[in-house]
């Protein structure tokens, strides 16, 4: 074996022991650039967003600042990783396994979401996805006593009737049966359509999926349910979906009503705070830090982390509620009406998307 191959072989064991799997390609995502001279081959390869990814001690970095000086002069810019990082390694797995899942899109994504129900995202990081009627879910709701029962076991109080929680069952018994039926890691489900027609909402079975590990998102919101999809390969926990309530600087209050139940110390049942009606979720979280982040399409994303300050629940409000204290206000430039909330300080994770190409808004 040459040098030259030995080179590849090591690089393509190391990539694939962290579930990365290395082709060739004549319209690659990344070049592994593995030597010096290697910079006139990569000439014929270089487009808009490419990644450079040096590897090995054989002046792979020295080429890969070549190629990328070289290709800022025909005006497009390609990253450059300068080092693989535990970080960097593990959101090219992230992105790698993204394309092994399956979304559900149930429902077109709802009417007001002008921006944020958008495609585009799943295309452009090559998620399978597939569109199915709101009309097959309603044609599968079936009640399941055991959920109801156990769901009203553990919560920690209630403002509604042990039948309405029996009723919001069925919506997960459809959803399970959707799930099962067509293969899928994750969806986004047009709730408000069943909560108004149906008088039945969607809160307690996502916040069940979501528990599950199985990223649920609400109103159809496909940029949302990317990134908690994200939440959950990157940081191993689901994600809060939430709504900006009230602005005081430097408190922000954020709310929705359902959440994974793991999420949160305790929850209470409620009802939805638009309709009135079956399920919602109180969840009563813990003090701490949290990161609040929000995938966009063309490689534009927003985070921001802040530590919880203990408000009073508001009546008038979606009911899972938290109030962050954050330095600066993130949301002079908005990327969307929902974040996605998780547990702790990720910004040295999510700072690292740049280096990637992904622009910080």
């Amino acid at each position: 074996m040459n040098l030259a191959e030995s080179m590849k072989k090591e690089a393509t064991e190391f990539f694939n022991a962290h579930g990365i799997a290395l082709e060739e390609s004549q319209d690659p995502e990344a070049l592994i650039v593995l030597s010096g001279g290697s910079e006139e081959i990569a000439k014929d390869f270089l487009k808009p967003g490419v990644i450079l990814i040096p590897f090995g001690t054989a002046n792979g970095l020295a080429a890969s600042l070549e190629i990328q000086s070289y290709a800022l002069e025909q005006g497009f810019n390609v990253p450059l990783v300068s080092e693989l990082s535990d970080n960097y390694v593990k959101w090219l797995s992230v992105f790698e396994n993204l394309k092994q899942q399956k979304a559900g899109l149930i429902g077109k994504p709802s009417s007001w979401l002008i921006k944020s129900g958008d495609y585009t995202i799943l295309n452009q990081l090559q998620i399978p996805y597939m569109e199915i009627p709101l009309e097959e879910l309603n044609s599968l709701l079936q009640e399941q006593e055991s959920l109801a029962d156990e769901i009203w076991d553990k919560a920690s109080s209630s403002g509604i009737e042990k039948e309405e929680v029996l009723k919001g069952t069925k919506v997960y018994t459809a959803l399970q049966k959707i799930i099962d039926k067509y293969q899928l890691t994750a969806f986004a489900l047009r709730c408000f359509d069943m909560a108004v027609q149906l008088k039945i909402t969607g809160c307690l079975s996502l916040s069940l999926f979501n528990t599950k590990k199985i990223p649920a998102a609400c109103e159809g919101d496909v940029e949302s349910l990317v990134t908690m999809m994200i939440a959950n390969q990157l940081m191993g926990t689901p994600g809060f979906m939430i709504n900006l309530a009230r602005k005081n600087h430097p408190e922000y209050t954020f709310a929705h009503c359902t959440i994974a139940l793991d999420l949160v110390d305790s929850y209470s049942l409620t009802t939805h705070f638009e309709t009135g009606y079956n399920v919602g979720i109180n969840g009563q979280f813990h003090e701490g830090v949290y990161t609040a982040f929000r995938m966009g399409k063309d490689k534009k994303y927003k985070y921001f982390v802040g530590e919880t300050v203990e408000k009073p629940h508001v009546e008038n409000m979606c009911r899972t509620q938290i109030t962050l204290r954050l330095k600066q206000n993130p949301f002079k430039r908005s990327i969307g009406n929902h974040m996605v909330l998780v547990p702790g300080d990720w910004s040295k994770e999510l700072a690292l998307l740049e280096e990637f190409g992904w622009q910080l808004i």
